[in-house]
């Protein structure tokens, strides 16, 4: 951590090191991922908004999507929260390899913390297109200080295919698979829109190898408070632990 860090950010940072071997133990055992072991990669298309400011036009670009349920191996879509992890790249292919510019962020639907619990009640498991996503824990966002991250999607009514997969795939293919990022300041209610996210293509990347960071922030986006501090230690162990492929 920086010497700006918080109490709470350095609690974190211990306790998430305390119980990365249990982590990395679940990983192996596991031979995946601890959460979202299982998950949907596509190549994206970012647009800043016309209200998006600078912090638009920074994130502006291809980037890569990954999509995934947390709990389940298995193709089971009931009481689960869902995940996308997003990075914003230079480089409009299927790589894996990161630049020193790309950006990691990591949504659910998990509006904070505290909600985890009943998230599994609340997400809509058998449609990607159909929950909102949070970045749960705040940023340091340029031009808008302390803030918070969602992704939004489009309203839907047909969702064919059987799974969630097979109905992503109808949308992207029918150019519906939108979502629109937002941003919120501390302390205010209103979220201020961005940059549109649409996913174009799946990505043929091998996604054991494949590791997001909530700490890779190219584009000035800084994770801060208890749960990203907490992530360090965890992220770390999980990926080592697990095969690569």
């Amino acid at each position: 951590m920086t010497t700006s860090a918080t109490v709470g950010e350095r609690l974190g940072v211990a306790l998430g090191w305390a119980v990365a071997p249990a982590f990395a133990l679940v990983s192996r055992a596991r031979r995946a991922r601890t959460f979202h072991p299982r998950g949907d990669a596509f190549l994206a298309d970012v647009t800043a908004l016309p209200q998006g400011g600078a912090l638009g036009a920074a994130l502006a670009g291809p980037a890569l999507v990954r999509l995934s349920g947390a709990l389940w191996k298995s193709q089971w879509e009931h009481l689960d929260v869902l995940g996308c992890a997003l990075r914003f790249r230079r480089q409009d292919d299927p790589s894996i390899e990161t630049g020193p510019d790309d950006q990691d962020v990591l949504f659910a639907t998990i509006l904070r913390p505290w909600t985890m619990g009943v998230a599994p009640f609340t997400t809509d498991a058998s449609d990607y297109l159909r929950n909102d996503y949070y970045a749960v824990s705040p940023f340091d966002v340029p031009g808008f200080g302390r803030a918070f991250l969602r992704l939004r999607t489009e309203p839907r009514r047909d969702a064919p295919g059987g799974t969630r997969s097979e109905r992503l795939d109808a949308a992207v293919a029918g150019q519906r698979a939108v979502f629109t990022l937002e941003v919120r300041r501390r302390w205010r209610r209103r979220w201020e829109p961005v940059a549109r996210v649409e996913l174009r293509e799946r990505a043929d990347v091998n996604q054991e190898a494949l590791a997001f960071s909530p700490f890779r922030d190219g584009r000035g986006l800084t994770p801060r408070g208890f749960v990203h501090a907490l992530r360090r230690g965890v992220y770390v162990a999980s990926q080592r632990a697990r095969p690569r492929g």
